[in-house]
């Protein structure tokens, strides 16, 4: 291998590598370590690689795909036309050759394509929407009545997420002809699907964070990051407190002829949508996104560029798509707003998980309509990479972050003798050691009693998905922290009425209430104990198997490190995390404490294995039941329930419309079953009370995850979809 060829094929894997990472975090964990520039102008390099040695392009390739958001946590839907990815650009330079090839596209069609051309209308050519910087969201309605509202996922196929998204005061749930005061007949019969962006208000986004912070919560970093994060809650109830609202911009398979069009059907069937530009040239679609821009920070809610669109749609359809993006659309990207500013000192703030995070304290500077004092640093890797130091002069972002992030350093501005930033090797709280664990870019407090985590771990362990404690909320945690009443977890069995009602604002009935909620807790099960002691790496999934398999705490405590990597979805790393907790003495002490005190001990749930060891998939609408509730019966009796048709599958679970799943499922030669069958099955089924077995149910944490991380504010993706 050359020289040159060696050195192109490091830095493309170099870029795969940071890319891919870059994307999975974005989708998966709801931020993004890069801005879309760099991750864009990361892909272009890519691209370029790819050109140059078409032997890196694969169908896995960044480059040929889009990011997925999708989860185990909700049923799949597939998309009847894909949701895509829109490609974006940063110039006018970029503008002008989309439009280029975008011209010179429909030129180059064959004669015989069937095309109305918009400029015969006396139409505009192209049209410009702003950028609203939400989640796409799929709406398919059926003669009138919303029939599913979906993620857009990996662009086949989204997340289902009905339930949440008829939270959303702009999603109508029927489309009422009278109500609209329209004629009946404008109703869309059938399957109409309308495609959009939920979003949030910066107002209502900076009143939901005040809120967090009256409750002891972890605020949210931006809206965008705010509204991914609550179409996915598994609590109807709580996405209804999240004020999230919903632009319409599309309809996938329409009748009428121009996306103006399309814009004036969804108003007139209820939906709000966007306010739009029409431009027949570059020059008036520059002209155009100056106008938005200035407007930016007047809005109610964040933007970040502009949209354009060709107005025809059949010459939509004729120019077709690439495997991840249209060829008649394309964002032009806003550039972040950049101011400069001393630095003036770091802060080394320790989180809930014991993540140690450098945040700068900087001289004031006004910067995108607000005055910023302070930018967050991510971690100790980024202040390597900037070379930070003391005094320097940086260079500041803002995009919709609540802690803007700092870019780059003026080195040439550098004081004399300033001295670089050094990680610290002890915690600034308690000043136990900090540890890094190979795989992660974080420094950590392992010191579960550590003052930044104390909180947050009595907050754990009362909470529902723990001990279950009521009415113990974070104000009162806070209040008995700070008049000295509990200092460690089984401080809170020793609690007495006369030391709760000694608390402010609180009153003898509601100090009884507390105490009897504490006490009540001590009935619970085994895995809400597992759980609520906050080990590294135990979420409510991994708590329960262990307690299912072990069946006593006992077990759990003189257990090997190989016993507890055997138990289903546990592995290695939970299992060394789990057994270095219970030979640590410092909390093995406050164990023996609790189990005094008359906390559980025993795994107290029935144990089904009528599916044990089968991975069971659900596909189309069944008729009594949703298939949220098919997936819990499945899970309840020993069951995996997956997303996808594989050699794997045990069985399909199929109903009405079942469509791609029910085909692969025929194909493999995989067992298909209906409701009926399901039901009888357990009906008929003795095992509710069988002995002890792993449990392989697959069930998925509702905020809290078996690999809890710090995370920095998002910067946003390259890669948002839009249709």
């Amino acid at each position: 291998m050359s020289e040159t060829r060696a050195t192109d094929f490091s830095r493309y894997f170099e870029l795969k590598k940071q890319l891919e990472e870059a994307s999975r975090l974005y989708y998966k964990d709801g931020y993004s370590p890069m801005s879309d520039q760099d991750f864009d102008f990361g892909l272009k390099e890519m691209e370029a690689l790819e050109a140059k040695y078409p032997e890196l392009r694969g169908n896995a390739s960044l480059t040929q795909h889009v990011g997925s958001d999708l989860t185990n946590d909700f049923a799949k839907v597939s998309h009847a036309v894909p949701m895509l990815s829109i490609a974006n650009v940063y110039s006018a330079e970029e503008m002008a050759e989309f439009v280029k090839a975008a011209e010179e596209g429909m030129d180059g069609l064959d004669p015989s394509t069937p095309l109305r051309s918009a400029q015969d209308d006396k139409k505009a050519k192209w049209i410009c929407e702003r950028k609203i910087d939400g989640v796409s969201l799929s709406l398919v309605y059926e003669n009138g009545r919303l029939k599913q509202a979906a993620t857009r996922g990996d662009g086949a196929q989204g997340d289902d997420v009905t339930l949440n998204a008829l939270t959303i005061a702009d999603i109508p749930e029927t489309l009422d002809a009278k109500k609209l005061k329209i004629d009946p007949s404008e109703i869309p019969q059938g399957i109409f699907e309308v495609r959009g962006e939920v979003y949030m208000e910066r107002e209502a986004f900076e009143r939901l964070n005040e809120q967090f912070i009256l409750e002891g919560k972890k605020i949210f970093q931006n809206p965008r990051n705010t509204v991914s994060g609550s179409l996915k809650l598994k609590s109807v109830a709580e996405c209804k407190t999240r004020p999230m609202r919903f632009f319409a911009y599309h309809i996938p398979q329409s009748n009428n002829k121009t996306h103006e069009e399309n814009l004036l059907q969804l108003k007139r069937l209820g939906f709000h949508t966007n306010d739009y530009w029409t431009a027949d040239n570059t020059e008036e679609i520059m002209k155009i996104s100056e106008q938005i821009g200035a407007s930016r920070d007047s809005l109610p809610f964040e933007i970040d560029g502009m949209v354009v669109k060709l107005n025809d749609l059949a010459m939509q359809r004729a120019l077709g798509t690439t495997s991840k993006s249209p060829r008649w659309a394309i964002a032009y990207k806003f550039k972040a707003e950049r101011a400069y500013t001393p630095l003036l000192s770091v802060e080394f703030q320790v989180g809930r998980t014991g993540a140690v995070t450098p945040v700068a304290n900087l001289a004031p500077v006004r910067l995108a309509g607000t005055t910023v004092k302070r930018a967050t640093l991510h971690n100790f890797d980024e202040v390597a990479r900037l070379d930070l130091h003391y005094g320097d002069t940086v260079g500041v972002e803002k995009g919709g972050e609540i802690i803007p992030k700092i870019t780059d350093v003026k080195k040439e501005l550098r004081p004399k003798g300033a001295m670089p930033i050094v990680a610290p090797e002890r915690c600034p709280v308690c000043g136990e050691p900090l540890t890094h664990i190979d795989g992660e870019v974080v420094l950590r407090c392992d010191n579960l009693h550590c003052k930044a985590m104390v909180q947050c771990l009595f907050e754990h362990f009362v909470s529902r998905e723990a001990m279950n404690i009521e009415n113990m909320g974070p104000s009162l945690i806070a209040s008995l922290l700070e008049t000295g009443k509990i200092k460690r977890i089984p401080d809170l069995y020793r609690l007495t009425v006369e030391d709760l009602q000694s608390q402010e604002r609180m009153a003898e009935k509601s100090a009884k209430n507390v105490y009897e909620a504490i006490q009540k807790s001590k009935d619970q099960s085994l895995e809400k104990l597992l759980h609520g002691l906050g080990i590294r790496f135990v979420g409510r999934t991994s708590a329960k198997n262990l307690a299912k398999h072990f069946r006593t705490l006992e077990k759990i405590r003189t257990a090997t490190i190989e016993d507890l990597q055997n138990v289903t979805d546990v592995g290695e790393r939970i299992g060394k995390s789990v057994y270095d907790f219970f030979h640590t003495p410092v909390y093995t002490n406050e164990v023996d404490e609790l189990v005094e005190l008359g906390c559980p001990t025993e795994f107290k749930g029935i144990i089904k294995s009528l599916f044990q060891g089968q991975t069971a998939v659900i596909t189309g609408t069944l008729p009594n039941m949703e298939r949220e509730e098919a997936r819990r019966l499945i899970e309840e009796n020993g069951g995996k329930v997956s997303g996808s048709v594989s050699k794997k599958t045990s069985w399909v679970l199929a109903g009405e419309a079942a469509g791609s799943k029910l085909t692969k499922a025929k194909e493999l030669g995989v067992p298909v079953h209906d409701e009926a069958w399901l039901m009888e099955q357990i009906a008929n089924s003795d095992s509710g009370d069988s002995g002890d077995i792993g449990d392989s149910a697959n069930e998925s944490a509702d905020g809290t995850t078996n690999n809890e991380k710090e995370k920095p504010a998002a910067q946003g993706n390259g890669q948002l979809s839009l249709f």
